[in-house]
């Protein structure tokens, strides 16, 4: 084995190792030490200069990979669409793994040689499990309690109640309070009716919990303080971007894999 298969087989352990803490951290508490990133951030650094410097030839793919990583990283927190440790994350990965790993064989493949795009993608894929999590969590409720479900929210459109039968789910407001992880996916609004109950289908996933629930607290007393309310969980996508790491060192690109496949 060549010093070039070293560094790599040392860039996918720190990868593995730093993303596996990542996640418990994400999974127990969803914030994440920046000690983990402060590591695995400049270890993976150097193990990738080291091999821009053996083969020059990949200066231009690495650039271009970690460039765009960072880019992405910043633009899904700038839209609060991740957190600062999923940016981080992401960052990290481009800095140590930004093309695909020669020392792994995967069944199909990669399309491009951007190998955090592939995690990132497939990450979010993954995630998707949750969704059919809550809409089976969902239905069965709706078999024992009907419409009911939806109780203050009757006046919501089809589109939105199905959107919430995917991405949350109703509980106690004691529930809501007592669960670091869940977030309301309701708020107040007043016209001309009245104060009345919608729901928020969409909502920072870099925000301040303790504040959102102070104001929604206070909110809902303009419509009664109902008991049941319908919350949505904080995702530990570190949990879904460990998991797209394996899947892309063993099985590749199953996206493009995909899209391939319908295009033939």
């Amino acid at each position: 084995m060549d010093p070039y298969q070293i560094s790599e087989y040392l860039s996918v352990s720190i990868t593995l190792i730093s993303l596996t803490v990542a996640a418990i951290f994400d999974l127990r508490t969803r914030e994440v030490p920046d000690k983990v990133w402060l590591v695995y951030g400049p270890v993976g650094l150097i193990l990738t200069i080291y091999r821009v410097w053996v083969e020059p030839t990949l200066l231009l793919f690495t650039a271009a990979a970690v460039s765009l990583s960072i880019l992405i990283a910043f633009g899904l927190v700038f839209f609060g669409l991740s957190g600062g440790a999923d940016a981080k994350a992401l960052i990290c990965l481009g800095i140590t793994l930004p093309l695909p790993p020669g020392i792994v064989n995967p069944i199909l493949g990669f399309a491009y040689p951007f190998f955090p795009i592939v995690v990132l993608v497939t990450g979010y894929l993954v995630s998707l499990s949750v969704a059919v999590w809550m809409l089976g969590r969902n239905l069965f409720a709706l078999a024992q309690h009907g419409s009911g479900m939806f109780e203050g929210l009757e006046r919501e459109p089809t589109w939105k109640k199905v959107l919430a039968f995917i991405t949350g789910f109703p509980t106690a407001f004691s529930h809501l309070q007592s669960t670091f992880y869940l977030y309301p996916m309701e708020e107040v609004v007043e016209d001309e009716n009245g104060a009345h109950r919608t729901f928020q289908v969409y909502s920072n996933a870099d925000v301040d919990r303790e504040q959102v629930l102070s104001e929604f607290k206070e909110s809902m007393k303009k419509v009664g303080s109902p008991n049941t309310v319908w919350v949505t969980p904080g995702l530990p996508l570190l949990v879904f971007i460990l998991a797209a790491v394996v899947i892309a060192l063993t099985v590749g690109d199953p996206v493009f894999a995909g899209i391939l496949s319908i295009v033939r």
